[in-house]
């Protein structure tokens, strides 16, 4: 009798351990979920002379990262002037505020960072960040 009691109690303990694991916040999915979009999409050209690298999510600052690099016309430090960039800047904050695939992070709160590397140097070019105050949460 005391040994059914003992088993019973272990079963109990494993069982609720088991649904504890299932569990995930908010944070630690989109961080999966980031990470099998990466694996799954990742690299691929967004358009002629840009290409996703990767993607990431940064539980701590709540940062939904993309990494880009860029070539041909745009593989230029001389391209990303203030002058050129902002219309651009616009754009892609144009982009994030309509993304329904993105709404899940942005009913969230989450803040976006964009950053674009030259193919040719490696060198960083362009950085966009983007919180709920840009994008109207």
């Amino acid at each position: 009798m005391q040994y059914n009691k003992v088993w019973a109690a272990c079963c109990l303990g494993a069982l609720l351990a088991c649904g504890a694991c299932g569990r995930m916040t908010k944070d630690e999915k989109f961080k999966l979920d980031i990470e099998q979009y990466t694996q799954k999409e990742c690299p691929k050209f967004v358009d002629k002379y840009t290409r996703l690298d990767s993607a990431c999510y940064d539980i701590g600052s709540r940062t939904l990262s993309y990494h880009y690099t860029v070539q041909g016309n745009f593989d230029n430090e001389e391209f990303f002037t203030d002058e050129l960039t902002e219309p651009f800047h616009d754009e892609v904050l144009k982009g994030l505020k309509t993304s329904l695939q993105l709404k899940p992070y942005k009913d969230e709160g989450i803040t976006f960072h964009y950053d674009y590397r030259s193919k040719t140097s490696g060198k960083l070019l362009l950085e966009l960040t983007f919180t709920a105050d840009d994008y109207g949460k």
